[in-house]
């Protein structure tokens, strides 16, 4: 396409603007024979489960250590001053 000034114009894609991953073909419009299954797939829930888990271990590793750390302080016996009476 010429315009008036000698420059021509085109049209240029530039990538696809929606990607669909398929999951699961069935056989039927809704159910039937599974036909392809996509075996990689890993849905949002179980991402957003593990993320969750993650964190929570981040916590339970916390109180564990706060546990050990009370159990320890517990254990920790002073000697008896001799001194300790004197100016009672």
């Amino acid at each position: 396409m010429k315009h008036n000034d000698g420059l021509s114009t085109s049209l240029v894609e530039i990538g696809p603007r929606f990607v669909m991953t398929p999951i699961r073909i069935f056989g039927g419009s809704f159910g039937g024979q599974t036909l392809y299954q996509n075996l990689h797939f890993v849905s949002p829930n179980e991402l957003r489960s593990q993320r969750l888990k993650l964190l929570g271990n981040a916590y339970n590793e916390r109180k564990k250590a706060e546990a050990q750390r009370k159990e320890r302080q517990s254990k920790i016996v002073l000697p008896e001053d001799p001194l300790n009476s004197v100016f009672k």
